[in-house]
């Protein structure tokens, strides 16, 4: 049995189905990263319904982020819910946009990343609607495209005017509270020879061997450790994903490129390490006939905002009110003390904590080792259990007076 089925049910528990519905019609819709106009106009639409201000804002040729608020009191919404339209392509899976229930879980791409949060959030806004009880501060949400890519979505947020006091980023953690998340740097070492028949080595300069030489350097440097409060300790880390070099087996290689993702830990700056690393990649400079460069990209980027600002690491104080909000609401939905993390992977509480200020957490429904795979399922009781948790913290601090 699981947590959520072990709770005690209350008033404030939703209806299981209504929120597995909601989890199917936006499975159904295709929003591969770079065609998510549909899937933005139907939560356009369905926020509306519900009697939302809601806004499209065109963030790239047909493709919307999307705006929901329900209004408190006061103007400055309390509570943000943060979710990506996008999804990663097929791949081989089964009935991608056929969503099915079979062994407690919807199967379908998106089910997990990340459209079980956006369903989740749609149900606890229209229970929080349907209850009718007067909020001191507002509730949103922002859909925002191509977090698979470029993150053009979340990029605009800052000219969008986003603000809020506290938020969630809806990516799936399986119902666990992420406190803060690692930045990432892709970059590509690009080491240029000179080539030779390989019956005389001597003649050339062996791009291939040279980029052996740089990785082994930077695989072996001692990368810093972040040792959060009240979280196990997290280390940066840096992996070589791809070498690609050389034509033939008796030809010396005139050009060898390095792919690595360097992930940070806060306090850590792209900048910065992306400098250190022009600097010891510089050394080999003096080697006549050799050129080297260390350039920011990743096979999907080229868009040079992205490149420039790149993806940042981000943390939430463990004393926050959002924190508090979210472990009380877990508490009381699941009857189990939530568990805190800092997860190695990447999410977009990057740009809500470092652009806009927002003190926010990552919570949401389904098992994150399932993202990008084609066995995509979400466990249909952390969904209901999860959308739960939404309304729950959304009345605790927004000012509701059913919160606890």
């Amino acid at each position: 049995m699981s947590e959520v089925s072990k709770a005690k049910k209350t008033a404030l528990d939703l209806p299981p189905m209504n929120v597995v519905k909601e989890a199917q019609k936006l499975i159904a819709i295709p929003s591969v990263t770079g065609k998510e106009g549909r899937i933005g106009e139907y939560l356009h639409d369905r926020f509306r319904e519900l009697g939302c201000d809601t806004r499209l804002i065109e963030a790239a040729p047909g493709r919307y982020n999307v705006t929901a608020f329900w209004p408190g009191q006061e103007m400055e919404p309390g509570l943000l819910f943060h979710g990506h339209l996008d999804t990663i392509p097929v791949y081989n899976m089964e009935k991608p946009f056929e969503p099915f229930i079979r062994d407690g879980h919807i199967w379908g791409r998106g089910s997990v990343d990340q459209k079980g949060g956006i369903a989740a959030v749609l149900s606890a806004f229209r229970e929080l609607i349907a209850g009718g009880k007067p909020l001191r501060y507002g509730v949103g949400f922002v859909g925002v495209i191509d977090e698979e890519s470029e993150h053009r979505g979340s990029m605009m947020l800052e000219s969008m005017n986003i603000k809020a006091k506290q938020a969630i980023v809806t990516e799936p953690t399986g119902l666990k509270v992420g406190l803060g998340c690692k930045g990432s740097i892709p970059f590509t070492v690009t080491v240029k020879g000179r080539a030779s028949h390989g019956c005389r080595p001597w003649l050339g300069v062996n791009a291939v061997e040279y980029g052996m030489k740089i990785a082994a350097e930077l695989l072996a440097e001692e990368l810093p450790v972040f040792k959060p409060k009240g979280l196990d300790q997290v280390q940066a880390s840096l992996n070589l994903g791809l070498m690609n070099g050389g034509v033939a087996y008796n030809r010396v290689p005139d050009e060898c490129e390095l792919c690595f993702d360097r992930r940070l830990v806060p306090g850590e700056d792209q900048n910065e390490i992306i400098q250190q690393i022009r600097e010891m990649v510089g050394r080999y400079k003096q080697i006549e006939g050799l050129e080297i460069s260390v350039d920011i990209a990743r096979p999907d980027w080229n868009w040079q905002p992205i490149k420039e600002r790149g993806l940042k690491p981000a943390i939430t104080n463990r004393g926050e009110p959002i924190v508090a909000a979210v472990i009380s609401a877990h508490r009381q939905v699941t009857g189990q003390e939530p568990l805190l993390y800092f997860t190695d992977g990447y999410n977009e509480m990057d740009f809500l904590i470092n652009d806009l200020g927002i003190p926010t957490v990552q919570y949401g429904p389904g098992d994150s080792s399932l993202c990008h795979t084609d066995l995509e399922k979400l466990d249909i009781e952390q969904l209901t259990g999860c959308a739960s948790v939404y309304l729950r913290a959304a009345l605790d601090i927004c000012g509701g007076t059913d919160g606890n």
